[in-house]
């Protein structure tokens, strides 16, 4: 025989003679008809309230995940039984009012979730409750930039960062084309570094990075004939080798000729070679000494 419940939003069934009641209800939002929302976010806890204001002490209590058909808890005679399921160790019942408390909530634990109490005179009523788990919503960023630092002639490295955020993902495009690993181009780290290898034939190509987290996407771009401007100087670097080697050589052969009229000129001391001390007229022209004085302190020569 169906009833319909006094001041509520159910039903009860009695079952023949055995004088069981059973009352089911739904904890309702608004008008319509969909279980009451509960939200919560990854690793934070949320509470689900029962809806139930049932005084008796002689009761049972079961909370279950309808979604997965798990069973999590019971509560009968003053004990309080808690089921080797994923949810042990992370769940708490309020007795005051019935409502579980779940912990460190994890993206699985959405879903609809039922209460039933079950009175010592075999009532019995059940209240569902959904829970809609979110993945917190990380720092939109902000400030994207590219820091360029040269490694070569043209060779240069392209790293990409925030001023605020953390950016789960990075990406690269030279002009339109997305970049990868290839001849030219090496992705380091996380993909916010790129090394790049600059050739003649890449003239004005601009390089453009992403750094993207589910919140937001921020990019930032650079030209790499400006990149080759600042890093290069005017003269070709093989000029440049040359013109050291060069020196290297000059200051090699000074050296060389010093020590050998030092050792040839015995009559004559390296202070004195160098103060200009040896009187040109009185050496031979032609002799070592005199060719070093003349080295060391042409103004001595008349």
């Amino acid at each position: 025989m169906k009833k319909t419940l006094p001041g509520g939003t159910g039903c009860c069934n009695s079952h023949g003679g055995q004088k069981r009641v059973s009352c089911r209800s739904m904890i309702l939002s608004g008008t319509g008809a969909d279980p009451r929302l509960v939200f919560g976010i990854v690793g934070q806890k949320a509470l689900l309230p029962s809806g139930l204001q049932v005084k008796e002490s002689n009761i049972e209590i079961v909370w279950e995940h309808v979604s997965s058909r798990t069973r999590i808890l019971e509560y009968a005679k003053g004990k309080l039984k808690y089921y080797d399921t994923r949810y042990k160790g992370r769940v708490n019942l309020h007795l005051n009012d019935f409502s579980l408390e779940i912990l460190s909530l994890q993206t699985q634990d959405a879903g609809d979730y039922e209460v039933t109490v079950t009175l010592d005179t075999g009532a019995q009523t059940v209240s569902t409750v959904r829970l809609e788990v979110y993945v917190p919503t990380p720092e939109p960023v902000s400030g994207t930039q590219i820091l360029v630092q040269r490694t070569g002639i043209c060779n240069f490295t392209l790293t990409c960062s925030v001023t605020s955020g953390a950016p789960t993902s990075f990406r690269w495009w030279k002009g339109g084309e997305a970049l990868g690993n290839d001849s030219t181009h090496h992705l380091r780290g996380h993909g916010e570094i790129i090394a790049v290898h600059h050739t003649a034939k890449d003239k004005d190509v601009v390089y453009k990075c992403e750094a993207k987290n589910p919140s937001s996407t921020g990019t930032a771009q650079v030209r790499l004939k400006n990149v080759c401007k600042q890093t290069t100087s005017g003269l070709p670097w093989w000029v440049i080798m040359l013109i050291a080697i060069g020196v290297l050589i000059a200051i090699i052969g000074v050296f060389f000729i010093a020590y050998v009229c030092m050792l040839s000129a015995t009559h004559v001391t390296w202070a004195e070679l160098r103060a200009g001390w040896v009187n040109w007229h009185q050496e031979d022209p032609k002799s070592c000494a005199s060719f070093c004085t003349l080295l060391w302190n042409p103004k001595s020569v008349i």
